[in-house]
């Protein structure tokens, strides 16, 4: 499992509105792009969503399920085709929000998946790669919330 944290000097009830906020996310994420919810009420679980992603000239969708919601403190969501399962906690710290965000493979990824990671297509470490993303994402909405 990827994982990432960061203090950012806001309150949890803001910093949820930004992590449940899957059609914004795009203007953290270095590789994300953004989302459109598909069905069920946004940011509980059961509501679907196809996220947008981008690596170099490579363009991508997953297809979403959001799978684990405690309101203001846990939002995780499982993307279809790489199997990948996104957490965000927080956790009120101060004046300010403890957020990590994690990564973990709960199953074998697609097929058409496992050929693009072994392409090396989208870089040569690809848990590298997401690691460092979900470090800048979260830069990216410290800057954002406290600016």
């Amino acid at each position: 499992m990827d994982s990432a944290s960061i203090l950012i000097d806001v309150p949890p009830a803001t910093v949820w509105d930004v992590v449940t906020d899957v059609e914004g996310m795009g203007r953290f994420s270095p590789e994300n792009t953004g989302a459109r919810w598909k069905s069920g009420t946004p940011a509980t679980v059961g509501a679907r969503f196809i996220g947008a992603n981008r690596h170099g000239p490579v363009r991508w969708k997953t297809h979403c399920t959001v799978v684990d919601v405690i309101p203001g403190r846990k939002f995780s969501f499982e993307a279809d085709e790489p199997k990948a399962r996104w957490t965000y906690h927080l956790e009120s710290s101060g004046s300010g929000t403890l957020v990590t965000e994690t990564r973990e493979i709960y199953a074998i990824p697609v097929w058409w998946v496992r050929l693009v990671q072994k392409s090396k297509v989208l870089g040569s470490n690809r848990d590298e790669l997401m690691q460092n993303g979900m470090r800048h994402t979260l830069e990216r909405m410290k800057v954002a919330l406290e600016g």
